[in-house]
């Protein structure tokens, strides 16, 4: 299996170094938007949710394959 990195871009930037394996890109981004989905909830219960806070999907080469926003991951209304 394809080994995927999740960088997180909200306040601070953290850069993933170990990955994880996914069967392909759709799976990395259901994994990115799971994650996104539970970093939003701990914000939200903080007071605030800031919609333009990402993880961005890159391949084992590093290569930025895909992106998840917060304000992406969760649906407003």
């Amino acid at each position: 299996m394809p080994r995927y990195f999740f960088d997180l871009y909200n306040d601070d930037i953290a850069i993933d170094e170990e990955g994880r394996e996914c069967a392909d890109l759709k799976a990395a981004r259901a994994c990115a938007t799971w994650e996104a989905r539970n970093i939003a909830a701990e914000q939200v219960t903080g007071g605030r949710l800031v919609t333009s806070h990402r993880i961005d999907i890159l391949d084992a080469a590093r290569r930025l394959v895909g992106s998840v926003s917060f304000g992406e991951a969760v649906a407003i209304t």
